[in-house]
C-alpha cells in the first residue's frame, strides 16, 4: 500500500476556494468556515477592494489637511475666523471682495498661472481680514494648501545680514528666505505701510522675489495703503516692471475704518 498522502487536488472539489477550506480543516478541524453560495467574481472583488483603498486614502488626505489647517490657526499666522462666508459685505467692499473671490477661484482652476493680486485701501478698511479669507479659501481648496501672511518688515528682516549672527542664525535666515519664494501663496501685508516708499535695499529684495516667484509660475498678493496712482513712484522703476510680468488684478476698498473704536465715557478716541 503507498505512503503518499493525496494532494489537495485529490479530493477538492471543482470550486477552488471550497479546496482552500478543505485544506485548512484538515490541519485545523474545529475551523468552520462557510463557503460561498455562489461564483465568486474577482474583477467585482478588485473593484470593491480599490474602492475601499480610495475612502481610505481619501479620508486620510482630508484628516491631514485639517491638521495642517489646525496648525496653521493656533500659530497666528492665519486668522481662522474669516472667510468669504464670514465677511461682512457692503457697498464699499463689494467689489474687491468679489474681485479677491474670483483670484482664488482661478488659481484652484488654473494653479500653474502666475497671477498678482493687487489691493488697496486706507488704514482699517478692511486689508487684512480679506487677506485671511484669501488664505482660509487657500487652506480648504488648494490641492497645495502652502499659504504664509507676512509684511514687508518680515522679508526685510530675513534678508538682513548681522556680522555677529551664528552659523544657525544665518540658516535660518536663508531657510526662510527660500520659503518665501517658493510658498504656493504669498501674501505681503502690506508692501508700503509708511508711505514713504521703497529704499534701494527694499527694491531689490523685492524685485528679486517677484522675479524668483515669476519664474516658478507662483502667485502673490499685495497689499497697499497708498493710492494706485502712486505706486510706480513707491515701489522704484524695477520692482514696477516685476509687478507688470504679472497677470495684475487690482480691487479697492471704500470707506473709513471697520475696526471697533476704542470708548471712554461713551466718547471714542481719536
Amino acid at each position: 500500500m503507498s505512503d503518499k498522502k493525496p494532494s489537495v487536488v485529490d479530493y477538492a472539489p471543482i470550486d477552488a476556494v471550497a479546496a482552500l477550506i478543505k485544506q485548512v480543516q484538515k490541519f485545523d478541524p474545529t475551523v468552520t468556515i462557510d463557503p460561498p453560495r455562489g461564483p465568486i467574481n474577482l474583477q467585482a472583488m478588485r473593484l470593491q477592494d480599490a474602492r475601499r483603498a480610495a475612502t481610505e486614502i481619501k479620508q486620510q488626505v482630508e484628516e491631514q489637511r485639517a491638521n495642517y489647517i489646525r496648525r496653521v490657526h493656533d500659530s497666528g499666522r492665519i486668522d481662522g475666523r474669516w472667510t468669504f462666508n464670514t465677511l461682512h459685505v457692503d457697498a464699499f467692499n463689494e467689489s474687491a471682495v468679489t474681485t479677491a473671490f474670483g483670484f482664488c477661484q482661478s488659481k484652484i482652476r488654473m494653479p500653474h498661472e502666475p497671477v498678482m493680486l493687487l489691493i488697496q485701501g486706507f488704514e482699517g478698511s478692511g486689508k487684512t481680514v480679506l487677506c485671511s479669507a484669501i488664505a482660509n479659501y487657500f487652506l480648504e481648496n488648494s490641492k497645495n494648501p502652502s499659504v504664509e501672511i507676512i509684511n514687508f518688515d518680515d522679508l526685510r528682516q530675513a534678508h538682513l545680514f548681522n556680522t555677529s549672527e551664528e552659523k544657525e542664525e544665518r540658516v535660518n535666515r536663508n531657510r526662510l528666505v527660500e520659503h518665501y519664494m517658493s510658498v504656493n501663496l504669498l501674501i505681503i501685508d502690506s508692501i508700503i505701510p509708511t508711505g514713504e516708499g521703497l529704499s534701494m535695499f527694499d527694491q531689490k529684495i523685492f524685485s528679486n522675489l517677484l522675479r524668483t516667484r515669476l519664474q516658478r509660475n507662483l502667485s502673490m498678493v499685495i497689499t497697499m495703503s497708498v493710492p494706485f496712482t502712486k505706486l510706480h513712484s513707491s515701489v522704484g522703476e524695477l520692482c514696477f516692471e516685476s509687478l507688470k510680468s504679472y497677470s495684475v488684478l487690482t480691487a479697492e476698498l471704500y470707506g473709513g475704518s471697520r475696526r471697533n473704536q476704542i470708548m471712554v465715557n461713551g466718547v471714542p478716541l481719536r
